[in-house]
């Protein structure tokens, strides 16, 4: 089976990500992945992809938003062989619907929704999404969170919806050890951790307010976004940009995860919350905003704040630094969490659809 990811691009986020990890294990099982990427940036994962085999197609340099794609694609579906094309995020997701439609595809189409919340999601934009999934013979759901709010926006969904929750390979973040002083260069100063783009809905603003009331703590943000110049203009605001560090994108989240004294996800919106999971794998205390798809993911194994209330956040914070009791509990809880999203359950769930999808 040979099958066609179209995605945005292939940036450090958690379609991204999943994309990265599910490649040797879907070829382990005679499924052949090739990507074709609406921008292209030579990334990490591009890097990671690309030196174990993958082959990854950008024939454009326009903005991901440029209609031109559309004939691209058109032209690349009529010239390659695909048993299945699967699309990833907006406006990929789109773009393909139109190429498949025009280049008279007839193999299987099938999307992936990884989030519970978008710009889209008013009025105006309806009929636009009702068209675009109809297009599709499934759509992958990553969290029940996202399956219940994508069958609220577009209710006709529902036959189409298969919940397919993402994963990470847990073995990689329990097998790992990290030393504070060598990952962040500090040793007795306490520090969170937080993974994600710069953002607003990512909530990092939240974060760095919570510091602020936590002293003897150090922030450490991995990610990178257009929100970068106002995160320091806030640090600086708030007298802690000495304490707070922009580490940008990188390619060793393990090692930074168990180098960690706790890990901090504020977001606003989330659709599974995939950092979370790895710090939970990495037996690393997880405090996070209580948002669909990230509470479901952590459960009973993480503390929850409600969204915006960084003074809740900071107090669960000094919490768990201050608490070796809390702490272990929370390890423990973690690790037999992480397990229940082990990434071979992922492939096995996207194998099984795609089967299913190419035998209907």
């Amino acid at each position: 089976m040979r099958i066609l990811h179209v995605v945005d691009s292939l940036r450090m986020g958690g379609a991204e990500v999943l994309l990265d990890s599910m490649f040797p294990l879907l070829l382990r099982r005679g499924i052949e992945c090739e990507f074709y990427l609406l921008h292209s940036g030579n990334t990490p994962l591009e890097q990671s992809l690309s030196g174990r085999g993958a082959t990854l197609h950008s024939p454009l340099r326009s903005s991901v938003y440029a209609p031109n794609h559309v004939w691209a694609l058109v032209r690349h579906l009529r010239k390659h062989h695909y048993d299945l094309v699967h699309s990833h995020l907006f406006p990929a997701q789109l773009w393909t619907a139109l190429a498949v439609k025009a280049a008279g595809f007839s193999a299987p189409l099938l999307t992936t929704e990884h989030s519970t919340a978008n710009r889209r999601r008013i009025a105006g934009y309806r009929p636009l999404d009702r068209w675009m999934y109809r297009q599709y013979h499934a759509i992958a759901c990553i969290s029940g969170a996202v399956q219940d709010s994508l069958r609220s926006w577009i209710p006709e969904t529902e036959r189409k919806l298969r919940l397919c929750p993402n994963g990470i390979n847990t073995a990689k973040f329990s097998a790992q050890t990290g030393r504070k002083k060598e990952t962040f260069g500090v040793s007795k100063e306490n520090v969170i951790l937080s993974v994600g783009r710069l953002q607003p809905g990512k909530g990092h603003d939240v974060t760095m307010r919570a510091l602020a009331l936590v002293p003897e703590a150090h922030l450490f943000l991995a990610g990178s976004g257009p929100e970068l110049e106002e995160l320091r203009g806030l640090a600086a605001d708030l007298g802690i940009a000495n304490r707070v560090h922009f580490l940008g994108i990188r390619n060793d989240i393990d090692r930074l995860m168990t180098s960690a004294d706790v890990l901090v996800q504020a977001s606003r919106w989330e659709g599974f919350g995939i950092a979370a999971l790895e710090a939970l794998a990495a037996e690393v205390p997880v405090i996070a905003s209580r948002v669909p798809g990230l509470s479901d993911v952590i459960g009973d194994a993480g503390l929850l704040f409600e969204v915006g209330d960084h003074k809740a956040l900071a107090a669960h914070i000094e919490n768990v630094l201050s608490n070796p009791d809390l702490r272990n509990s929370l390890k423990h809880k973690g690790r037999i969490r992480a397990v229940e999203f082990d990434i071979e359950r992922t492939v096995d769930c996207y194998e099984a659809l795609y089967r299913e999808a190419c035998c209907a």
